[in-house]
């Protein structure tokens, strides 16, 4: 597999998804259907059905070959989106299979890296996920522009763009031979939740990424509110996600040269800070997205290297399924949270989310100690 041509052909395809969706998205919000627009919002966390179920049929098809359908498959999806009825309901009901499409090639993609480079987890799942930050950044605010033009024209975009970037991503896995490992009878995915729940190795790190994962949703879930309310001047709202998102680029491409011992000790305080700095008023505020970003994607690229090195070679894509499945389930219940704890005080969820993430810290004396992390890491060189 080479890295470089992947990395290219995987900014390419988010560029091109994030171009349809985004102007998807304002299809769905101008029909001023509130239920529709809402479940649009939702639709990432209802794939966790079909991500579970079909997690399976991944592993047993391979990961390599699966994830070249599951691309192609996505960019010819989008070719029918301009003629079809322009409707709330149908629009959001095309939109979840090519979500499921979406999910279901992260886990193909991060069972690759998995089975690949175990040791060198941080740096490669980091270059990917930069590279995805790096093309949604772009194609979400040239979607809706392109969209005032014509209202075909991302959705042509969008499927011309996946589809060159699946013929430079084919090339990329060809020769990407899977071994007799892939071969093995598949799990399902009911036994990969049993014996990852029952893993006491695996455990603790899967209890932070779950706490880490609902402290950053409720950090963020209340973000566009909290900014307003700091005095942010809607011409320049855009302009705090748009530096967070920078954050989480450059964390990504980062993390694989900095160590994980010092991760895990600045982190956290990092995202606490980064949160809280978020009730600053405006222009202050604007200094904090970026580091909570950082902070965040130093973190969940980290934890999800030190998972990678403990999951078992076998029903490798079942595992890495429920594993995103409970970090989904984790991320619904922190925005859900934040909904309703805001409804007093926008604050409050924001303030927790920061304690949360502080609450990571105890973990450097015990599952976060650099000579844990380091025995772990050379396990699997």
């Amino acid at each position: 597999m080479r890295p470089n041509g992947s990395v290219l052909a995987e900014a390419l395809s988010d560029l091109g998804a994030s171009l349809g969706f985004s102007a998807l998205a304002l299809e769905i919000a101008r029909t001023g259907e509130a239920f529709w627009v809402g479940l649009f919002a939702a639709l990432g966390y209802l794939t966790l059905g079909p991500l579970l179920f079909l997690s399976p049929w991944v592993e047993r098809r391979g990961l390599a070959r699966t994830l070249l359908g599951l691309r192609l498959a996505r960019g010819l999806l989008f070719l029918p989106l301009p003629f079809l009825p322009r409707q709330a309901a149908l629009l959001v009901l095309y939109a979840y299979p090519l979500m499921i499409l979406t999910d279901l090639a992260i886990v193909a993609w991060e069972g690759l890296l998995v089975r690949r480079d175990r040791a060198n987890l941080a740096e490669k799942s980091g270059k990917l996920y930069a590279a995805w930050e790096v093309g949604g950044l772009v194609g979400t605010g040239l979607g809706p522009a392109l969209f005032a033009l014509h209202p075909a024209l991302p959705y042509c975009l969008s499927a011309g763009i996946l589809l060159l970037a699946w013929t430079l991503l084919r090339p990329a896995l060809m020769g990407e031979e899977e071994g007799k490992k892939e071969e093995a009878k598949p799990e399902s995915w009911g036994r990969a939740l049993r014996r990852l729940l029952l893993y006491t190795p695996l455990r603790p790190y899967l209890l932070a990424s779950l706490l880490f994962t609902l402290s950053h949703a409720l950090t963020t879930a209340l973000l566009g509110l909290l900014v307003l309310r700091g005095g942010t001047p809607e011409a320049l709202f855009g302009l705090v996600f748009t530096l967070q998102s920078l954050g989480y680029t450059l964390g990504s491409y980062l993390a694989g040269r900095v160590p994980p011992a010092l991760v895990f000790k600045l982190a956290p305080l990092g995202a606490a800070l980064g949160g809280m700095g978020l009730l600053l008023p405006f222009p202050f505020l604007l200094a904090t997205p970026p580091l909570l970003g950082l902070a965040v994607a130093l973190l969940s690229t980290h934890l999800r290297a030190v998972r990678g090195w403990l999951l078992p070679r076998e029903g490798l894509a079942p595992s890495l399924a429920v594993i995103r499945a409970l970090l989904y389930g984790a991320g619904a219940l922190g925005g859900l949270g934040a909904g309703v704890l805001g409804m007093g005080d926008p604050a409050l969820p924001l303030l927790l989310g920061a304690l949360g993430f502080l609450a990571l810290l105890p973990l450097t004396l015990g599952p976060f100690h650099p000579k844990r992390l380091e025995v772990m890491r050379r396990k699997v060189e």
